[in-house]
């Protein structure tokens, strides 16, 4: 018995093949030639963000402090990430890595925290405590937290931080854009080894549409 699929009318053998439309309407038999189209497909992104500069200070950091780079609350500029590659298209986040200039945190084996958001955590003096002072945060556009332990290079110190609560964070961009915004925390206490050392973040994840 003889059907119509769109502009094509397979016979019976026809009929057991999985079709697809093509943009002119027609039916095409899928093949290992002709493959079923995908809209879209995850791909990774690795996006790395501009250094932040602590102060010129040699300051010991306890537990729970911020690393920013300024210790006035209302000066902290966030990290910052163009994590999408279009306006508004979630993303999964699954690792954050951090290169630092300074050696004091690997030879502390120090442990961070990176919290994460959408929008800026800055704004509506959403930071209540500027570089070396105790960690306070607003809540508004909190995605989630990633930490990591810190290792010694012969430059510097290196970790990788992975999600805190599960083993990805879902997530959208600032609203009509790409960004993601992070902070950081210390887990553990640490002694920076010069003045104004960096700390450069690489966020790492995949999305599915673009």
């Amino acid at each position: 018995m003889d059907y119509s699929i769109a502009n094509k009318t397979p016979d019976v053998a026809q009929a057991m093949v999985g079709h697809y439309v093509d943009a002119s309407g027609n039916a095409v038999p899928q093949s290992a030639a002709a493959p079923q189209p995908v809209a879209s497909v995850p791909r990774t992104f690795i996006v790395a963000a501009v250094a932040l500069t602590r102060p010129a200070n040699t300051t010991a950091y306890a537990a729970g402090d911020a690393v920013s780079n300024s210790a006035t609350a209302a000066s902290v500029t966030p990290i910052l990430f163009a994590a999408s590659d279009a306006a508004n298209a979630p993303v999964t986040l699954t690792h954050l890595a951090l290169l630092s200039s300074d050696t004091g945190p690997s030879a502390a084996g120090a442990t961070f925290e990176a919290w994460l958001f959408n929008v800026d955590p800055t704004a509506n003096a959403g930071v209540g405590g500027g570089d070396n002072a105790a960690f306070s945060q607003k809540q508004a556009g909190f995605i989630g937290r990633m930490s990591g332990t810190f290792i010694a290079a012969s430059d510097g110190s290196m970790a990788m931080l992975t999600p805190v609560e599960g083993s990805f964070l879902p997530a959208t961009p600032a609203a009509g854009g790409v960004a993601i915004y992070a902070l950081l925390k210390t887990l553990t206490a640490f002694t920076p080894s010069a003045n104004g050392t960096t700390f450069t973040a690489t966020l790492k994840g995949y999305q599915g549409r673009a």
